[in-house]
């Protein structure tokens, strides 16, 4: 059995003693591989979290480069960045953070002409971008290869997420966004964003990430609803949708 080094066992010491994680979960934290797909608002202080808990492999993928209107909620860049490729900077950040994490960084876009290369050798997809129909994609390509996939989105001082498992037993994105249709009137560009707001939705979803990695119960099948401004929560249970295009057993 694999074991942690005197540095690990000092750098996860408050993880560690947690019956939830101990050294057995702290090993299967280092040996999954994480697709985060987008390196914005959600992407970043996901994937500050994952990297931070020793998360083994994360790929990041975004062709951006950071901008002033970035920094009030992208908070691992600075002014100094603007210009830059953000998977780029954002993965030196995580390294100077966790030298044993494995960064590989994607200057692109998750498109279907990219997106077999991308999941090659992945263990489990966060989706961390503002496009339904990148979500759209995501749903396809990881129900195809049997992945499961966490989705977040945030706009104004609302935020969302959801997981879904790999064989799609509770329902998928189709189900709930169907190709074709829209998921919002516009994204952060044309309503706004309040930083915290996407941070507390890409915290649940690093939170459902460690989980998924150590083996613990998921609320399988169920939409959660953030309005942060009025401090209300709304769950909604989904199921897979008889005429569903992707995981219906018609289609199948």
């Amino acid at each position: 059995m694999a074991e942690l080094t005197d540095r690990q066992l000092s750098q996860y010491a408050r993880q560690l003693i947690l019956p939830q994680v101990d050294l057995e979960g702290q090993l299967k934290l280092q040996s999954t591989r994480v697709l985060i797909v987008g390196a914005g608002g959600l992407g970043v202080p996901l994937a500050q979290y994952l990297a931070a808990a020793g998360v083994g492999y994360l790929r990041l993928v975004d062709d951006d480069v950071i901008e002033r209107s970035n920094l009030p909620r992208q908070v691992v860049f600075a002014e100094s960045d603007i210009g830059q490729a953000k998977v780029g900077v954002l993965a030196a950040r995580l390294q100077s953070n966790n030298s044993d994490v494995d960064l590989d960084p994607r200057l692109c876009r998750f498109e279907p002409d990219s997106a077999s290369a991308l999941l090659e050798g992945i263990h489990l997809v966060v989706d961390a971008t503002d496009s339904a129909e990148t979500r759209r994609l995501i749903d396809r390509t990881t129900f195809n290869l049997t992945l499961p996939w966490i989705m977040g989105a945030a706009v104004r001082t609302a935020g969302q997420w959801a997981i879904f498992d790999a064989d799609r037993k509770f329902g998928c994105y189709h189900c709930l966004m169907a190709d074709g249709s829209h998921d919002g009137a516009g994204g952060c560009a044309e309503l706004g964003i309040l930083g915290p707001v996407v941070g507390l939705v890409a915290l649940q979803q690093a939170l459902l990430a460690i989980k998924w990695c150590l083996g613990a119960d998921l609320p399988w099948g169920r939409l959660q609803l953030l309005d942060a401004w009025t401090d209300e929560q709304t769950q909604i249970s989904l199921m897979r949708r008889d005429d569903c295009p992707l995981c219906s057993d018609a289609s199948r």
